[in-house]
């Protein structure tokens, strides 16, 4: 069975169908915290065999290793040679191929059931069960384990187990001791360690790479040329090249470490109930923790047994505001407990428990479900320890065009061995210019000068104070064309401010309330703001959610907790108290049970005594409040109103409440979320306004003009959103937007969700169609939006439509985590290269989707974004594409330029190989290092353009218009070459080179030579004056003073050189005294080449542009 299509780690081998079980085709989701995409591979079984070992061994002793290198760079082929394919009961090895075609050859472990040795596995429901034989291997710091037919993780444990049974199943008592020791053996310690590589291994990795080798050669070949000096130069370049790599390696490692808090004492209950201090790394899956009121680290994942708990989790999420975890309950909501979904009733790895609240008389226990690197943090760091490769096609297209140079290399060196061997010249002196041939063809210096662009871009965002842990995603930076920002803290200030409230009594709607006051009418709406939170007061402060302080503080009641003794009951949860202010009649207010506020819920809700009554409050989105209201409770003009507040901007919370006749404690505490949100009383409205923040506009405005088109993706309400993206720019003001919405009582012919589109101006709304027919609507003559809801129908039901949504569609509102991932996901499907900016809350799986992640939060989890800026605003968006422009139009320049070089060098070569002989040893130097390598460093420091052109730069080093200038100017320069090297031959004065066969510096010397020299010289400036590119991506030449200085001392040296007689200057390069007449012809041709050259490319541009133009013209048309 060979490798198949599942999303998940699966078998592929030869056996047959008893012993291979295929995957679940279901794809293993992540946590929305971590926010990570599942790692999708196939994992094939192998078994080493004799004849097999021992020809490969001959042939890597017969090669002197050489076989053994290419099966180095060739993993699939390495294992397909030492081993055949076999069930997994007989392997010995397994071949993990990734979704990005990465192979990775890992040992399999076995191990039979023996008195010392234990094969225990976990069950989906967290018990263990031992093998007659384990068989496993470890695969990116995870253990696989062949069980039931599959490759399965320690993440099996507890996924599949219902709330109810994992709530009656854990032992209250603790595990016992021998049961602790089986699940270690399993499990392993509760660490992860991250390994600091050592340097000899990091050089070992880097050196045996193919770039590193062919250095070697050359260099090697160079030396063994007596060409020292250029050899040196290149192993600095290398050196330097491989120190920095280092130093960015082992920084990445330390930070990473620096995540990674390796253990600290904990309580746990273990025999017979008792509680034990341990060390972290001893706790396994199954032990209960006990939460010290006073808080505590997360070493773990666990769910919350009972109580509640205020947690940080800003090292995963990015988000500073604690909330509020409370224990998981059998609601009958979800059959099947998991992560995600019960995110609320789970404390992560490495998020701080700030405040427990806890049942009387017994402590706040929590059971550990993953430990060390199957923890949502330990997926997070293995993400950015393993992450996924650069998929940006100008490094692919360089690779390709690498293997073009090699296939001229070939040619070249079967040329130079027939020719110089039909003129007699030794075995050795064949082989090693043949081989300098192909030094020159193929430069080793290419890699390392397109990066000097990568080098100085990056210097200049760390001025600007944007850090970048991924330099080669700058040059990616340079081709987006779709920016995706978070709204809140974003686009608009983190803060929110109070407007007004709006009371709702009887059905009708009153005035505005701006100042809260002793207006009675006013004062249970004011109540409910003042119970339905999740805030807590931790050192004497408030913390919680922005919009719960603000409008807390609104209402002037104060909060605390009850310390009274009065609730000694087992089952009474320690109380939150809410006073009201000192010049108020009302009476203080007991919450006595919090439903926590869930995004896909849109609601939070409270059960509050006070007056001897119990009240349910509720608060969320007005259109989720008035869904579970009473309909006599709701305005006829309710939707109308929220209408108008959302077009203004304004973010409106709903309030709603309930009178309940449950007393007792023991009742409260048992009441599902389900029972009391339900016909409620709608008693009003609140609502606050969320500022842009003052360069938001700006940048919007410069990005439109740039073609690079924005789209907002939030959480917030669409019409809010509708109203935010007007402001800002994102939806041009003066055309009509289009609400793309479903309804779900309707249902198509093809028993499909009917989507409705509503047209939406500034001043008015209407209907517009009952049916969407988005495949007719072009991003030009519409502006559309829609909610995460209807994102969803359309992803499920009309996944035909969901190309040209993401398109056309300019705002995404309430849309959860996976949703901005998966948004993210398709306009890289769709060929668009996208940026995705935001503050870290929520936004991390798209962050790490997209090509440039922008991370606007300084917290640990901008690690995983490859930019980080301390200035919280999104003008580092327009510095990074400035910077990433430049970076890209350098590295194409000095694409052009060595490639230019390098042919132009390979054709000065194949003509003097034609008369057997060479440049010598200093004209090689003069050209490599005063004007090549010279002009290469500094051209690459011009800074990037002030201004953002409306058009993209080419991305593509293989387009049509970059070989025609590249062959263009090859061909000009090859001619001038050619034309020289026949022309000096008719003079009367010409003296024919005779090679004496010594390979040395005399034995070089040539008028031709001398020729080809003076004229390429020239040609090489050209070369970097006709590819340095100035506007509009980086700044004139002008501004770069140093290249501007280089390029013209390097000129006038060369018209020196040619022109007049230096004799010592002369016999040091190698050069044949030629008649001045005959220099001035030469610098007359290179003149006049020069000339055609700057005309020539000037035309491609041109042409090039023009196309170009009727090329993006027919686009918008179609």
């Amino acid at each position: 069975m060979g490798p198949g299509g599942s999303r998940r780690p699966r078998t592929s081998q030869l056996a047959t169908p008893a012993t291979a079980s295929a995957a679940s085709p279901t794809p293993q989701k992540r946590n929305s915290v971590v926010a990570s995409e599942p790692h999708e591979f196939d994992i094939i079984a192998y078994k080493t065999t004799f004849w097999r070992t021992f020809f490969f061994y001959i042939l890597s002793f017969g090669t002197f290793g050489v076989f053994r290198l290419v099966l180095h760079w060739y993993p699939k082929w390495l294992i397909q040679f030492r081993a055949k394919r076999c069930s997994v009961e007989n392997a010995d090895l397994v071949l993990v191929v990734d979704s990005h075609k990465r192979y990775n050859i890992c040992p399999v472990h076995y191990r039979n059931k023996s008195g010392t040795d234990h094969t225990v596995v976990a069950n989906t429901d967290g018990t263990l069960c031992e093998l007659d034989e384990l068989r496993w291997f470890k695969y990116r710091k995870l253990q696989y384990t062949w069980t039931d037919g599959e490759w399965s993780t320690p993440s099996r444990a507890y996924s599949h187990i219902t709330p109810e049974n994992l709530i009656t199943s854990t032992p209250t008592t603790g595990l016992e001791a021998d049961d602790v020791a089986l699940r270690r053996t399993y499990f392993g310690m509760n660490v992860m360690p991250v390994r600091l590589s050592p340097f000899y291994e990091l050089v070992y990795k880097e050196v045996l790479s193919p770039f590193y080798l062919f250095q070697a050669v050359s260099v090697t070949v160079w030396y063994i040329d007596d060409y020292v000096w250029y050899a040196a130069l290149i192993i600095i370049m290398s050196l330097y090249s491989v120190i920095m790599t280092l130093r960015q390696t082992r920084s990445q490692q330390r930070r990473l470490q620096s995540m990674v808090v390796e253990h600290d004492n904990v309580e746990v209950i273990r025999e017979n109930g008792h509680v034990t201090t341990m060390d972290s790394s001893e706790i396994v899956p199954g032990d209960i923790l006990v939460i010290p009121p006073h808080g505590c680290m997360m070493y773990c994942d666990c769910v919350l047994l009972n109580g509640s708990v205020i947690v940080n989790e800003s090292m995963l999420t990015g988000e500073s505001i604690p909330i509020t975890k409370s224990a998981i309950a059998d609601d009958g909501h979800e059959k099947i407990f998991s992560m995600e979904k019960h995110g609320k009733n789970v404390m992560f790895n490495g998020t701080k428990v700030l405040q427990t609240k806890y049942y009387r008389g017994q402590h706040v226990r929590a059971l550990v479900v993953r430990t060390a690197y199957s923890t949502t943090k330990g997926q997070l760091i293995r993400a950015i320890m393993f992450p996924k490769p650069a998929d940006f096609k100008f490094f692919k297209q360089l690779m390709k065009f690498i293997g073009v140079l090699s296939l001229v290399a070939l040619i070249g060196f079967l040329y130079t061995a027939i020719v110089l061997l039909l003129d007699g010249n030794t075995l050795k002196l064949v082989i090693i210019r043949a081989l300098d041939l192909v030094t020159i063809v193929v430069p080793p210096a290419l890699p390392a000068v397109m990066g000097i662009g990568i080098f100085y871009a990056q210097r200049r965002l760390r001025q600007k104070s944007i850090y970048c842990i991924s330099p080669t995603t700058i040059n990616t930076c340079g081709a987006i064309d779709v920016v995706c920002f978070d709204k809140t803290g974003t686009l608009t200030e983190d803060g929110l401010d109070f407007y007004a409230l709006r009371v709702i009594e009887n059905g009708k709607i009153g005035d505005n309330i701006v100042h809260i006051g002793a207006d009675d009418t006013c004062q249970n709406l004011v109540r409910a703001i003042a119970t339905c939170h999740s805030l807590s007061k931790i050192h004497h402060e408030l913390h919680g959610d922005p919009l719960d302080v603000i409008m807390f503080e609104q209402t002037g009641y104060s909060l605390e907790e009850d310390d009274s003794e009065s609730h000694e009951s087992i089952e009474s949860i320690q109380p939150i108290l809410v006073r009201p202010p000192k010049d108020s009649a009302q009476s203080d207010c007991q919450i006595v049970k919090q439903f926590t506020f869930s995004s896909a819920l849109q609601r939070q809700s409270v059960i509050v005594n006070f007056e001897e009554t119990t009240k349910v409050f509720c608060k969320g989105s007005p259109e989720m409040i008035m869904s579970l209201c009473r309909p006599d409770t709701v305005p006829d003009n309710f939707h109308d109103i929220v209408e108008e507040y959302s077009q203004h901007g304004y973010r409106l919370i709903a309030v709603a409440e309930k009178d309940l006749k449950l007393t007792s404690n023991e009742a409260l505490q048992k009441i599902g979320r389900q029972t009391i949100e339900c016909d409620l009383q709608l008693i009003g409205l609140v609502a606050l306004e969320n500022r842009l923040k003052p360069v938001t506009t700006g940048v919007i405005t410069k990005l439109n003009d740039a073609n690079i088109r924005s789209v907002m993706v939030t959480g917030d309400n669409l019409l809010t959103a509708l109203s935010v993206a007007r402001e800002c720019g994102i939806i041009i003001s003066n055309k009509s937007a289009y609400l793309i919405e479903h309804e779900n009582s309707v249902i198509d012919k093809r028993g499909r969700t009917v989507l409705t589109i509503r047209e939406k101006s500034e001043h008015h709304t209407e209907r517009q169609s009952k049916s969407a027919d988005l495949s007719k609507m072009s991003n030009k003559d519409c502006q559309f939006a829609i909610s995460g809801s209807t994102f969803s129908v359309v992803v499920h039901e009309y996944p035909e439509l969901l190309d040209q949504l993401v398109c056309v569609c300019n705002v995404f509102a309430r849309m959860a985590p996976e949703q901005k991932q998966l948004l993210v996901e398709h306009l890289q499907q769709v060929g668009q290269t996208v940026a995705m900016c935001g503050d870290g809350a929520n936004d991390c799986a798209a962050l790490k989707a997209a090509h440039a992640g922008i991370s606007l939060s300084e917290a640990e989890a901008s690690i995983a974004a490859p930019f980080t800026s301390k200035v919280a605003d999104i003008r580092c968006v327009i510095t990074l594409i400035s910077e990433g422009r430049a970076a890209l139009v350098t590295s194409y320049s000095a694409f052009l330029c060595m490639a230019g070089y390098s042919l132009t060098q390979f054709i000065s070569i194949l003509l003097l190989y034609w008369i057997s002989t060479s440049y010598s040893q200093m004209q090689f130097l003069f050209i490599d290092i005063a004007i090549v390598t010279n002009l290469a460093f500094l051209s690459s420091k011009t800074r990037a353009h002030t201004e953002l052109a409306s058009t993209p730069p080419p991305t593509s080093i293989l387009s049509t218009a970059s070989m025609v200038s590249l062959f263009g100017q090859l061909a000009i320069g090859g001619l001038a070459q050619v034309a020289v090297f026949s022309f000096i031959t008719t003079q009367e004065w010409f003296v024919p080179f005779k090679p004496m066969h010594h390979d040395n510096d005399e034995d070089r010397k040539s008028m031709q030579g001398t020729a080809i020299f003076y004229v390429s010289m020239f040609h090489y400036i050209v070369l970097y004056f006709v590819f340095a590119a100035g506007p509009p991506y980086r700044a004139s030449i002008t501004s770069n003073k140093a290249f501007l200085g280089s390029m013209i001392a390097v000129t006038i040296s060369c018209i020196l050189l040619a022109v007049f007689t230096f004799a010592p200057i002369h016999n040091f390069l190698g050069c044949v005294p030629i008649p001045r007449e005959f220099r001035l012809i030469i610098l007359s041709v290179a003149i006049v080449t020069a000339l055609i050259s700057v005309v020539y490319d000037k035309c491609v541009d041109w042409i090039s542009q023009k196309m170009n133009d009727k090329i993006r013209q027919l686009r918008k048309r179609n």
